[in-house]
């Protein structure tokens, strides 16, 4: 994963610093993909407009992982396309807009 928002960014966005959103990450309140340079980024569904991590997120990141699923196959799983020509909406753009059903949904199928 490329695009997503960097560690600083989101810290400077979040008014905290980049060691607390890294804690946060691990601590399973953000899905955060590592970059091959190690880096971390995180997604954008994951966060409303005010740039806050969604109420639900960090029960979605719970249930993925007691599926085992790490940060980048929960990320895999929300964006890629639904139905046979890719159309469906994705579980992400649900998550992006606040609805997080379709994303527990798509991590109990999984």
């Amino acid at each position: 994963m490329t695009n997503g928002l960097t560690t600083d960014w989101l810290a400077a966005r979040l008014g905290e610093q980049p060691a607390r959103v890294e804690a946060r990450r691990r601590a399973g309140e953000l899905v955060g993909v590592r970059r091959e340079d190690g880096q971390h980024v995180y997604p954008g569904w994951q966060f409303g407009r005010d740039v806050k991590p969604h109420a639900q997120l960090a029960s979605l990141i719970a249930a993925a992982r007691a599926k085992g699923f790490d940060d980048a196959r929960l990320n895999e799983l929300l964006t890629r396309r639904a139905g046979l020509v890719g159309s469906a909406p994705r579980a992400a753009d649900a998550v992006r807009a606040g609805d997080l059903g379709p994303a527990f949904r798509a991590v109990a199928a999984a």
